[in-house]
């Protein structure tokens, strides 16, 4: 069984029906879907055991728990010798080298520092497992038979569909053409508020100032477009898909959709906050306003992806785009207005200064409610720091609670505390993400980091949530769906990686 792991949840009462007593529910379904351009790092699962170094019919097997162990004792190693800390050092020292003309100033110094720290870091315990496992047939059956995107979309079709949401926000999605065009899914789904409107990937030029999506032309691109979709200009994804598939016409940028079902809702308006950068690389939060086409209930989503990172700098960083009053951020909205979508000014008076001031923007409208779903990169105990625009120590999940207003479903259904703390003392490890990059990983340094955590979050103005805890397929299978709880990071958690 491959293992996939989401937040489905219905809110409500939203708002009553019209002349009767019964309240209008969501079905929202929350899911960083792990985009195809980066899927193929090394993801481990235990699925094929026992686990051979190779092909070779002498080759040492190992079960799965001697497996994880040789992988948690390499890791261990490689930190306590601080090895992990100068293949840091050396990710930063090659992405200077890259930049750097070869007549600059301390250019040869700086290419011998990285010739010195490859040498070094060759010696680690990581890169020696790597190497020990380099042709393992069932890691390589993980990449053939799991992480290869045209299973993972069938297998991610096949889950929603059964599911059934109303509402899907997705993270890391690389193939919006895919989901708009295929048969199945788009007889139910779309993220197109003008359904005369076609999606087409960006076009990239060898001159950047003429690409769809450089600086200058993102905003208006995104808007053009009509999907309720938000990428990420010259994304990783892009650059790895290119890499691997050539000049494929659906090469995409990853980035955050909503995706509604059609039968039962329409989109109203449309909007976009663009993140800041003082690089080419553009970002934006996306937000949705759908009618009930029942009810005439509207509500408001809200979607994001948080960088990444275990760092307490990354974590700063998180907390700059959710508030940094003195950075200079933007934000244009289309509205449906008679027949046409046509572009709206915010009110005038109305000021963005991060991703939750835009959230609560929407939160503050009367006569409406509204979802905050995302991936946060960010557990709910990570420890409180101080960050320029904070007046005492924070963190994401603080943050967003007290900026916003808004509620965590994972309290509403009683998993967490307000606080971040978990309800269930006996299983600490309340989990939305559960993975690790093993042997065949191209980042040695990122073997063996086990992601064990609660990082996808969905806040609301709704009085309350009902969580399921699975969906079934064909009658055969139970996927689980977030939260999982567990006791520690070792054993059962190791062994159920996906």
């Amino acid at each position: 069984m491959v293992k996939i792991l989401k937040t489905l949840a219905n809110h409500s009462p939203l708002r009553k029906r019209k002349s009767k007593s019964k309240t209008t529910t969501i079905r929202l379904l929350q899911w960083n879907i792990l985009a195809d351009g980066l899927g193929e790092d090394g993801f481990l699962a235990t699925e094929f055991s026992p686990i051979f170094e190779s092909a070779d019919a002498k080759s040492k097997s190992y079960s799965a728990n001697e497996f994880m162990k040789l992988v948690r004792e390499a890791k261990l190693a490689d930190t306590a010798s601080g090895m992990t800390n100068k293949f840091s050092k050396l990710k930063g020292e090659e992405k200077k080298l890259k930049k750097m003309k070869t007549s600059a100033e301390g250019y040869l110094e700086l290419k011998e520092s990285v010739a010195t720290l490859k040498e070094e870091t060759n010696k680690s315990e990581l890169v020696k497992l790597k190497n020990k496992f380099r042709n393992s047939p069932q890691l390589e059956k993980v990449d053939r038979e799991i992480l290869d995107w045209s299973k993972r979309f069938d297998r991610i079709k096949q889950i929603v569909l059964q599911a059934d949401p109303d509402v899907i926000t997705f993270q890391e999605i690389d193939h919006v053409q895919q989901f708009l065009v295929d048969k199945d899914f788009s007889a139910k789904y779309t993220c197109m508020v003008d359904s005369s409107k076609t999606y087409k990937p960006p076009n990239y030029t060898e001159n950047k100032g003429n690409d769809d999506l450089s600086p200058d032309k993102y905003f208006q691109h995104i808007l053009n477009s009509r999907a309720a979709f938000a990428p990420k200009s010259y994304s990783n994804a892009y650059l790895f898909r290119s890499k691997r598939d050539g000049k494929a016409s659906d090469i995409d940028d990853d980035g955050c959709a909503i995706f509604w079902k059609k039968e039962i809702l329409k989109p109203v308006e449309l909007g976009f906050l663009r993140v800041p950068s003082d690089t080419e690389k553009s970002e934006a939060v996306l937000a949705l306003t759908l009618q009930h086409l029942e009810t005439d209930m509207t509500f408001n989503v809200i979607t994001t992806h948080l960088p990444s990172g275990d760092e307490p700098k990354k974590e700063l960083e998180r907390l700059a785009v959710l508030n940094n009053p003195s950075a200079n951020w933007t934000a244009r909205r289309i509205h449906f207005q008679g027949k046409d979508w046509k572009e709206v000014p915010y009110e005038k008076g109305v000021h963005f200064v991060g991703v939750t001031s835009y959230v609560k923007y929407f939160a503050d409208r009367k006569d409406t409610h509204t979802i905050f779903a995302l991936d946060a990169n960010s557990r709910p105990s990570f420890p409180r720091i101080k960050s320029d625009s904070s007046s005492s120590q924070t963190n994401v999940w603080d943050t967003i609670l007290q900026d916003t207003g808004l509620e965590s479903i994972w309290v509403q259904s009683s998993f967490l505390k307000i606080t971040g703390e978990p309800m269930n003392s006996p299983k600490p490890f309340v989990v939305s993400v559960n993975k690790m990059r093993g042997p065949s990983s191209n980042q040695p340094s990122k073997i063996g980091e086990h992601q064990l955590e609660l990082i996808d979050h969905v806040f609301t103005n709704g009085t309350k949530s009902k969580l399921f805890t699975s969906v079934a397929l064909n009658n055969k299978e139970l996927v689980p769906t977030a939260p999982l709880l567990y006791k520690s990071k070792e054993g059962e958690a190791e062994l159920n990686l996906y």
